[in-house]
């Protein structure tokens, strides 16, 4: 917002010099380019910003430290009022580390408020919404999403999955032949469909390795056993990662 205004200011100096030099209408054309030029830069300034503490924010996380994490994911939202669309950016972000963690009152709280063509966000609120029981809502929610996700083969694999999820094979059949149109070469997605039009075995950890480790990010449930024991220190044959409601069929 304030780079707006302050581009806007600017713009209107120049307007201002064209006009005293040339005359009023002349002044248009420099308060055009001031306008375009300083926006620009001002929004570009904001986006390092942003971007560099994203990056910090990311090794923190990376060192599991998560209250540090998200310490700097919300010192971000002094930012938003200099830009559009940064506070929609942090709470994406805050959404899908409350997520992953399966604090899903506080996941649903933040990804609300992203922008609703964040995909990814979109994808993790129809899954909160299965969760919850409420199928129709998911899939209506993700028809919603087909155009920021349709290039995206891993947003047709989820789409075709809680369509399949929620016991409408025949949706999630569409659903996934309608993905393979705009992702032709995706070898995971084709083998998906085909094994959901032969209605063969799903086997989460298997069939949706292709699309990993972002398959992880709306489905932590279905990381396999090995890379969880990786994760955990502990041994594979005896931790087991405990799936949501409607998400343990396959």
């Amino acid at each position: 917002m304030y780079n707006l205004l302050i581009s806007l200011g600017l713009s209107l100096l120049g307007y201002a010099l064209g006009a005293l030099v040339a005359g009023w209408l002349a002044g248009f054309l420099p308060a055009i380019i001031v306008l375009l030029t300083a926006y620009f830069f001002l929004a570009r300034r904001t986006g390092r910003q942003l971007e560099a503490l994203m990056k910090q924010a990311g090794d923190a996380f990376q060192a599991q430290k998560l209250d540090r994490g998200r310490e700097l994911l919300q010192q971000g939202f002094a930012l938003a009022k200099w830009q559009f669309l940064v506070a929609e950016q942090i709470h994406a972000q805050l959404g899908a580390v409350d997520y992953l963690q399966r604090s899903w009152k506080g996941a649903r709280e933040h990804l609300e408020k992203s922008w609703s063509r964040n995909w990814m966000s979109q994808a993790m609120l129809a899954c909160l919404d299965h969760r919850e029981g409420k199928p129709a809502e998911a899939l209506a929610r993700m028809e919603k999403a087909t155009g920021p996700g349709g290039g995206d083969p891993s947003f047709w694999a989820v789409y075709g999955w809680l369509a399949l999820e929620s016991g409408d094979r025949d949706k999630a059949v569409a659903v996934l032949a309608q993905g393979l149109k705009k992702n032709e070469a995706s070898k995971p997605l084709a083998e998906f469909a085909d094994a959901v039009r032969n209605k063969k075995r799903i086997r989460p950890d298997k069939q949706f390795a292709g699309f990993a480790p972002g398959w992880y990010q709306f489905f932590p449930e279905h990381i396999p056993p090995q890379q969880v024991a990786q994760m955990t220190g502990q041994k594979a044959p005896g931790y087991s990662y405990p799936a949501p409601r409607g998400f343990r069929r396959g």
